[in-house]
């Protein structure tokens, strides 16, 4: 029997630990040729943690494939939905999920590029207030096949990046594997960020040195006031690598709740216990930021793949509310609009102001011209 199968007909079915996967095809020479006999049956069996590493595996093959091979002027035939092209769907879609002319800006500056972006939301959390006109926009850098220096420019320009902080962003970018901006509407001023994003690092010291348990700089921030470009500030993000979850747990107590227990550090505990129910422990991300020139320490943990639900999060949600003492129709008036969405990360700490917050981030979907 060829041990190539093009398959036809893939189903799945679960069984208590294990996920099915029935392929029924017809085998084909090593050139892809046909054989001329009958349809062939192969079962797969998976574990879970394996099955969620195959949809990991897909969808990063799907991403290099399409802009590997899709022509810049064709729509993105994997996603039409009703005839219409869903890059310009989505595209909508994200423009209007932004308020304010200064968000809108920055949305349609990405737009121009043509390329791919992850769009991913949150809402931050301080005493007595919410506030949830925030989003990141990141793509690839290499998916920008020509003139990125200039065409970063164009954009760090139209959104009054100042210059000193644009020389060392455009600088940074032979390091960076993925870009990324975003915008923060405040309570008071209004912030534009862009970032470096060195997750190659993260693959290169995993590879080589699995037990490497250094800090290293994964992002780089450049944030700006968006009235007053003299207000600006340079963050970095350290990816503290191969900790426990317990060893996380307790990091996060001692360096940014000293140690007590307590609101808030139990609601992020919470989620953190939450979530590593269906994550194991190398599969967090666990960062500490500090800006240059305010008071801002905080971390950062990501838990994307534990693939929770916002709305699985809601009684840590509701004594987040509690503690900050925010009101709780300003709360649900988020909540209800983002509920189904995939929870994605929590940061906290002590924000630039030097105020206690929670910021939470969910729901990364992507936008294709």
């Amino acid at each position: 029997m060829a041990g190539n199968l093009r398959a036809e007909i893939i189903q799945v079915h679960t069984e208590p630990g294990e996920f099915h996967f029935l392929v029924r095809g017809r085998p084909v020479e090593g050139n892809g040729s046909p054989l001329t006999v009958g349809p062939v049956d192969r079962r797969i069996i998976l574990s879970p943690s394996t099955a969620k590493g195959l949809v990991r595996l897909l969808e990063a093959a799907l991403r290099d494939y399409e802009t590997a091979h899709r022509p810049e002027s064709a729509p993105d035939q994997s996603t039409v939905e009703g005839g219409r092209e869903p890059g310009q769907t989505g595209r909508r879609s994200i423009l209007e999920s932004v308020r304010g002319e200064e968000a809108r800006r920055l949305i349609q500056s990405l737009d121009g590029l043509g390329v791919h972006y992850g769009f991913e939301q949150s809402f931050k959390v301080l005493p007595g207030l919410i506030l949830g006109n925030r989003f990141l926009a990141g793509f690839n850098r290499d998916s920008v096949r020509q003139g990125l220096d200039e065409k970063m420019e164009v954009i760090c320009r139209k959104l009054g990046m100042p210059e000193s902080q644009m020389g060392e962003f455009i600088r940074g970018f032979p390091e960076a594997n993925i870009l990324l901006f975003g915008y923060e509407q405040g309570e008071k001023e209004s912030v534009y960020k862009a970032y470096l994003e060195f997750g190659r690092e993260f693959e290169r010291i995993s590879r080589e040195n699995p037990s490497n348990r250094s800090p290293f700089l994964i992002h780089r921030g450049f944030k700006w006031d968006i009235a007053d470009k003299a207000r600006h500030t340079t963050a970095n993000y350290m990816c503290y690598p191969h900790r426990s979850v317990e060893e996380l747990l307790g990091r996060l107590s001692d360096v940014f709740y000293s140690g007590t227990p307590g609101m808030p550090f139990d609601i992020v505990r919470g989620l953190v216990e939450l979530a590593s129910a269906r994550m194991r422990p190398d599969e967090f991300l666990y960062l500490e930021v500090a800006e240059e020139g305010n008071a801002r320490l905080s971390f950062d943990v990501n838990m994307y793949r534990a693939n929770l639900r916002v709305s699985e999060l809601y009684p840590l949600l509701m004594a987040m509310c509690r503690y900050f003492s925010v009101p709780l129709a300003d709360f649900h008036r988020i909540y209800e609009s983002v509920k189904d969405l995939i929870f994605g990360h929590i940061s906290g700490g002590v924000d630039r102001h030097g105020r206690d917050f929670l910021t939470v981030y969910y729901g990364v979907k992507g936008s294709t011209l």
